[in-house]
């Protein structure tokens, strides 16, 4: 009867989990300039610091946070770039000639390059329609 009851299948292998040690030197890379800081500043040998840098689970925490910061300061540039181009548009109306210009040349660059990135997304998007179309 027990030779009949197969096992049950495992789920996906959780990956290791970070020790007290690995949480600290990932906030401290995050808070220094350079690793010669994060490895000052996490109480860490170099030997130990890089090992971590080797290691596939505390790679994918660190650059999970990495971005969370990325993309925490991404979203208040795309909030403030709103007040700029108000500000950029107030200028448009200073007395001074100098600042007028300044502000229209910087209105005119941006258009410029927003309307080249637009044009190579859009190249982009149709070179990879073909790419995957050929497979």
């Amino acid at each position: 009867m027990i030779a009949n009851v197969k096992p049950i299948a495992a789920g996906p292998a959780e990956a290791p989990r970070l020790t007290t040690r690995q949480r600290k030197v990932i906030a401290a890379i995050i808070a220094a300039p350079s690793y010669e800081d994060a490895i000052q500043a996490a109480g860490v040998c170099r030997q130990t610091f890089y090992s971590y840098l080797r290691q596939d689970h505390f790679k994918t925490e660190l650059n999970r946070q990495l971005n969370e910061l990325t993309d925490g300061a991404f979203t208040r540039l795309k909030t403030a770039s709103g007040e700029a181009v108000e500000t950029l548009r107030t200028l448009l109306k200073s007395e001074s000639e100098n600042v007028r210009l300044r502000a229209a040349q910087a209105i005119v660059d941006y258009v410029i390059k927003a309307r080249e990135l637009n044009e190579i997304e859009t190249r982009l998007d149709a070179i990879e329609a073909h790419i995957d179309g050929g497979r």
